[in-house]
């Protein structure tokens, strides 16, 4: 396999597998502006794929299942930004530049991280189903979608939202981009712009919604830190039981507040009350199932919570404006074929 890296007109570093200690077990297969890298039967079975590389971004997705327990590594000489989503089993990876620092993340988790120079180092257990999607961006490029999604006060008072870094679970939302985005039909030119324009839409929601999840706000009198910690762990019980009817008297005994507190504090964190957070977020799961998984209006709406197929319909229009049968039949089957 050729060691050399692909063409970067934007001054981005060659592909992570390019830099990498195995890179001589990958086979590279470059095809209509995309470029595989197939992993030898020796090693293990699965890809990396570099779906996109414009305007200093890459796009990767990887799949891989080891024979053996390996440790790699891989050497970058210069800074980014990573924002990692695991969509398969776990993993822990070590950053050595200035400082020496341990990652780890596990199913449906995301990590954003801003990396210095330095030697990354990787442990692969054998038999565990690795299944990544990561967007490595230019740091001028990060700090450029940063304050176009902020407002520029709320940016410098927030001292460019360094906050933001760290680990988050991933959101409905965030998973259809995803999809969209591995499973895009487009070639050449018109594969850029859809990509350039599923990037935006991937950093605001995730950003936004990390920034809400850490609490990243212009912060409230009226709410202590032990009542902030309260809500938060509300949203968590959420968003691990949508599909049930959790009533405000209910959660608000879960986390030892009282409902006023929690139904105002709520809204004033998240910007949404309690009742329409869960609708939306119920909304956004039956897309993702619709999206990965093809299911049917009916079963979508049953898994989510809906008991009324004509009221999830009516909500899903308001919300994405189109019906669900429309949205599975001329979107997600679409991007399947």
């Amino acid at each position: 396999m050729s060691k050399t890296g692909l063409a970067n007109h934007d001054g981005m570093e060659s592909f992570v597998i390019e830099r990498s200690s195995i890179r001589e077990g990958f086979q590279r297969i470059e095809e209509a502006g995309k470029c595989d890298y197939v992993l030898s039967e020796g090693i293990g079975q699965g890809y990396a794929r570099l779906i996109s590389s414009v305007n200093r971004v890459h796009i990767t997705d990887f799949e891989m299942t080891f024979h053996r327990k390996l440790e790699i590594e891989s050497v970058s000489n210069a800074a980014y930004v990573d924002l990692f989503f695991c969509l398969g089993e776990g993993a822990e990876w070590d950053i050595m530049g200035k400082t020496n620092e341990r990652f780890d993340f596990e199913t449906d988790e995301s990590f954003l991280l801003s990396n210095a120079k330095g030697k990354e180092r990787c442990t692969i257990e054998p038999g565990k189903k690795y299944r990544f999607m990561g967007v490595k961006l230019h740091p001028v490029t990060f700090q450029t979608i940063l304050k176009n999604i902020f407002k520029e006060d709320d940016y410098a008072r927030n001292g460019g939202l360094r906050e933001i870094f760290g680990k988050y679970p991933m959101t409905p939302a965030v998973k259809v981009i995803l999809q969209q985005i591995r499973n895009c039909r487009y070639d050449k030119s018109l594969r850029n712009v859809y990509m350039e324009g599923k990037l935006l839409e991937l950093m605001a929601t995730y950003v936004g919604e990390a920034v809400l999840q850490n609490g990243i706000t212009n912060g409230s009198a009226n709410l202590s830190r032990q009542d902030m910690i309260g809500i938060r762990k509300a949203k968590e019980i959420l968003d691990h039981n949508l599909a049930a009817s959790v009533s405000l008297s209910e959660l608000s005994k879960l986390v030892c507040l009282n409902e006023y507190k929690l139904k105002k504090g709520f809204k004033e964190m998240f910007g949404q009350s309690v009742h329409a957070y869960v609708i939306d977020q119920r909304l956004e799961k039956a897309r993702l199932l619709f999206e990965e998984q093809g299911l049917s209006v009916s079963d979508a709406a049953f898994q989510v919570g809906y008991g009324n197929l004509s009221f999830f319909t009516l909500s899903f229009r308001k919300k994405f404006g189109v019906n669900p049968g429309d949205y599975l039949r001329h979107v997600v089957k679409y991007s399947m074929n």
